[in-house]
């Protein structure tokens, strides 16, 4: 009986340790202890101001603000801040263009002088290779061979595609890979040509609202234009501009940090956020996938569909996302399907530095503390 009693004893006992252990390890570290540490990163880097959020298993569970969002106004950072997203915004572009891929109304691999050519459809291609056509599937994984130094705004976008070889690099289209500002600025256009709205107006219906996200492609456009960095602004029109509205998809993107995150919470689970889908399921995994094989794509680019592809980051794994900077602004949003780990931060201006395994110091920085508190050891 005594020996009875005794194993009852026991077994209650680790019935209890058993439910205690997984509460004191969430716990984690003390959360002001975190933010100290994000603080002393953002101070060593000369941070102005910034947010970083993290988010896992579906749920944003840590957020931290610095400093200021707006020095010259006195405008502290807060969740309620907007930041310039720089080019982080052609990872938003691609979403509402892969929903477009969902709804039948987008080919990846159509000629892009038929798509923005509308009622005049043209062949967009460099001259020295006339049989290869540009397609947005080229654009968004950098291997159109258009070259960012050659490109005058000055000229007409249709004739520059379609005429001049200076504009290209001396490779046929699809074959190499370069990064080009333009080229993924384009995917803004190929937008307001298919959808007929201006780019800011396309991307809201497509991605912003049915996200639940305030996001807009100029300030003026936000829920609350007084809450958003002012630096760089460009001034908005209502006006689509098929020839110069690349600039817009490119870099120009305002959103707040942790709708930012949310977007990296919906890619990382494949399309979902918060039980509804966004995008399909195989249409992620295609935006996250090398695009070598593809389209006629032969080129091994380090980027699927304005996805960039960090195989060196995290051992034994890809870490997928996109890092924008303009001159000292810098923001970066970064996911791991295999933990459903996310990380975003924003600045009003920093330090950026020099890359870093594809990641500038700050982003990098932050980015092994809260890897490290939340998914394990950090192996580098």
């Amino acid at each position: 009986m005594k020996s009875f009693r005794f194993l009852r004893s026991v077994l209650a006992l680790i019935c209890i340790l058993t439910l205690l252990l997984p509460a004191a390890a969430a716990e984690g570290t003390d959360p002001s202890v975190l933010d100290q540490k994000a603080a002393e990163i953002f101070r060593r880097f000369r941070t102005v101001g910034g947010m970083v959020t993290v988010a896992k298993d579906g749920k944003i569970i840590y957020q931290y603000c610095y400093g200021y969002a707006d020095k010259g106004r006195k405008l502290m950072a807060t969740e309620d801040c907007y930041y310039r997203l720089a080019s982080v915004s052609k990872l938003v572009t691609a979403c509402a263009a892969m929903r477009l891929v969902d709804e039948g109304r987008l080919d990846l691999d159509a000629n892009l002088g038929s798509i923005i050519g509308g009622d005049d459809p043209y062949f967009a291609c460099n001259p020295a290779y006339p049989e290869t056509g540009i397609t947005p599937r080229m654009l968004m994984s950098h291997t159109s061979a258009i070259w960012d130094s050659h490109f005058a705004t000055s000229q007409p976008l249709r004739d520059a595609l379609k005429q001049r070889s200076s504009f290209y690099k001396g490779d046929c289209p699809g074959t190499e890979y370069h990064y080009s500002n333009y080229a993924a600025g384009m995917m803004g256009i190929v937008l307001e040509a298919v959808t007929g709205l201006h780019l800011s107006a396309a991307v809201s219906s497509l991605l912003f609202e049915p996200m639940g996200i305030s996001g807009a492609y100029s300030p003026a456009l936000l829920d609350h234009p007084d809450l958003a960095t002012s630096e760089f602004a460009r001034p908005y029109s209502e006006e689509i501009d098929l020839e110069n509205d690349y600039y817009l998809s490119y870099g120009g993107c305002w959103m707040k940090g942790q709708d930012l995150c949310r977007i990296g919470m919906m890619l990382c689970d494949y399309g979902m956020l918060d039980g509804k889908r966004i995008l399909q399921e195989n249409t992620v995994r295609e935006m996250l996938s090398s695009q070598q094989g593809k389209g006629g794509i032969t080129a091994d680019s380090p980027y699927g569909l304005n996805v960039h592809r960090l195989t060196t980051l995290v051992p034994d794994r890809i870490i997928y996302g996109h890092q924008g900077r303009i001159e000292d602004t810098l923001c970066n949003l970064y996911f791991d399907p295999q933990s459903r780990f996310v990380f975003s931060m924003v600045t009003s201006s920093c330090s950026p530095g020099d890359t870093a395994y594809g990641v500038r110091p700050p982003a990098y920085s932050l980015l092994k503390l809260l890897w490290s508190e939340f998914v394990g050891p950090w192996q580098h």
